[in-house]
C-alpha cells in the first residue's frame, strides 16, 4: 500500500531528497516555470502545536503543524525556499497546505506561510535515497 502525502512529509528528515508531483502539473510561480516533478533537498523542518486559543492564527483548535523548508531548484533565483505545511489537528482530518514559494527575504520562515504565493497541491512525494 502507497502511503498518502501526509504521511511521506511526516517522514521527511533535513537532507532528504524529495520529488514532488504536482496536481496541476508544470506550474509558473513568479516568472519561474516548475516542471512537475520538483525535484529539491529539504533544508530544514520544524513543528509546532498551535492552541488557537492562546494565538490569533488563522487554524481552528489544536493542530499539530509541521514546516518543511525545500531548497528551489537550479536556476531559480526568484524563491529563497519552497514550503510544505502540514497540519494534523486533535479533532478533524489531516490536511498537505498547497506548495508555497518565499521569495528572498522572506522573513521568519514559520510565519505568515499562507501569504506566500501558491506553487500548487501537491498530489504524491517521493523520498529518495
Amino acid at each position: 500500500m502507497t502511503a498518502d502525502p501526509f504521511q511521506r512529509i511526516e517522514r521527511v528528515a533535513e537532507g532528504d531528497e524529495v520529488a514532488l508531483t504536482l496536481a496541476s502539473g508544470s506550474t509558473t510561480v513568479r516568472g519561474v516555470a516548475l516542471d512537475s516533478p520538483i525535484v529539491t533537498r529539504v533544508v530544514a523542518v520544524s513543528r509546532e502545536t498551535v492552541d488557537a486559543r492562546q494565538k490569533d492564527v488563522g487554524i481552528d483548535g489544536i493542530v499539530d503543524r509541521r514546516l518543511v523548508r525545500l531548497a528551489p531548484v537550479d536556476g531559480d533565483d526568484a524563491h529563497e525556499a519552497y514550503v510544505i505545511e502540514t497540519r494534523d489537528p486533535v479533532l478533524g482530518e489531516r490536511t498537505v497546505c498547497p506548495l508555497r514559494a518565499r521569495p528572498p527575504g522572506g522573513g521568519d520562515p514559520t510565519a505568515d506561510v499562507e501569504s506566500l504565493p501558491v506553487v500548487g497541491d501537491i498530489e504524491a512525494i517521493e523520498i529518495r535515497p
